[in-house]
């Protein structure tokens, strides 16, 4: 199960890993020094806690990566999953199931904490500015350790699905050939019903109901699809264990929906404003949330403590949010929204979708969603900068009411 790098081999791996980009040439032969490959044949199984004190990189092969028999997701060698730790983090219970035969580098984790400690301690100190917490010392104490676990990267941030990558880098790069697209849902059969069902519904209306997934995209539109898919993926990145975490990942997922359908309908009424983008501008603006809750479920400090658990949230999901969203390969003005979602005085010149997020937000509050503590709508700058004065808030909570519902329905 044991087999050796060859030097040059080993070398052009790690100098391939984002995480050992800022390493010195001594580090790096050091690493390589207590450097061993793991080899599996196609069916064999490998288990995290044979591995606790090792940092496992796939670098031939495909696996699942699963736990308690359900799969988390599949890994190719090349992806940039694969580039990251194979176990990262609720190592207890995990394990790899070989869909081809498959080859790992293994690195010994003293040796790689030792010289990249520095360099993370660095990057925290230009990421992170310091938080003031009202809150006792020890939850500050408690806060402050989990804010420093995300931004030492200590902390597994989900990845996003293969099918949702190629989407994702497909509508970005404008590569716009709904064919090819259709080839790459139809490998997904929950994102390949839910696109049908979708198309289908009074949001997309038609004479005729579509039945093959390139109709379905070609009604719905490249845009509108990478959106689906994302409202896939979030809802089943992660399953809770704890009652209070499974119940405040509903009650998450379900004001992101809430918040994507107001601000695409906002953005209709707005020249210059991609409805589909605002869509998925609303969908992630929260999703730091996402990364916390997991995180919570394993803590039990955390996840038996409701208003600790808030106190989490409120203070790192404008952090995680964004440093989940880099890593996803999202856009520049999507990321801003889940940074900046929150600062109700931002001063910029010009309108963006953050500034239509904000408005979704508060406007959520109509549907009975949670209270926001922010201006007067008519008082915030958002609201100044879209020109929104001619627009009725109960109309357009009215409008959006029917497709935040269905959506809700099809994709729960």
């Amino acid at each position: 199960m044991t087999e050796a790098f060859s030097n040059v081999g080993l070398l052009k791996f790690l100098l391939g890993l984002p995480a050992m980009k800022d390493l010195g040439s001594v580090a790096l032969l050091a690493l390589s020094k207590d450097a061993e490959g793991v080899v599996l044949k196609k069916g064999d199984l490998l288990y995290a806690d044979e591995y606790l004190n090792r940092h496992l990189y796939l670098a031939e092969g495909e696996i699942e990566l699963a736990s308690d028999d359900a799969v988390l997701q599949v890994i190719k060698a090349g992806s940039d999953r694969a580039k990251m730790p194979l176990f990262r983090i609720n190592t207890h219970g995990l394990k790899a199931n070989s869909l081809k035969d498959a080859k790992f580098l293994s690195l010994n984790e003293s040796t790689y904490e030792h010289y990249i400690s520095q360099i993370k301690l660095d990057k925290e100190n230009q990421q992170v500015s310091s938080i003031t917490y009202q809150v006792s010392n020890d939850e500050a104490i408690l806060i402050d350790e989990v804010r420093k676990e995300f931004n030492r990267n200590e902390v597994d941030l989900p990845s996003m699905p293969e099918i949702a990558l190629k989407i994702n880098k497909a509508v970005q790069d404008e590569s716009l050939d709904i064919k090819a697209i259709s080839m790459v849902v139809q490998n997904d059969p929950m994102i390949s019903a839910r696109t049908v069902q979708v198309a289908n519904s009074a949001m997309y209306a038609g004479s005729q109901p579509v039945q093959t997934i390139q109709r379905a995209v070609q009604k719905i539109g490249l845009r509108a699809m990478r959106a689906i898919v994302m409202s896939v993926t979030i809802r089943n990145l992660y399953t809770a264990k704890s009652p209070l975490i499974k119940k405040r990942m509903q009650t998450y997922y379900h004001h992101s929906i809430r918040v994507a359908v107001i601000s695409q309908t906002l953005a209709k009424k707005i020249k210059g404003f991609d409805p589909e983008q605002a869509f998925l501008a609303g969908l992630v603006h929260d999703i730091g949330v996402m990364p916390l809750l997991i995180k919570a479920d394993n803590h039990d400090e955390i996840k038996n403590n409701p208003e600790l658990l808030e106190k989490v949230i409120d203070d790192l999901r404008a952090i995680v949010g964004p440093i989940l969203l880099k890593q996803w390969s999202f856009e520049h003005e999507l990321i801003l929204a889940a940074e900046e979602a929150d600062i109700w005085d931002r001063d910029i010149i010009k309108a963006d979708y953050c500034d239509i997020i904000q408005i979704a937000q508060i406007l959520c509050e109509m549907l009975g969603g949670k209270h926001i503590d922010a201006p007067e709508l008519k008082e915030l700058p958002a609201y100044k900068r879209l020109e929104l004065e001619h627009m009725n808030p109960k109309l357009i909570v009215a409008q959006a009411k029917q497709e935040m519902n269905e959506l809700i329905h099809l994709l729960d």
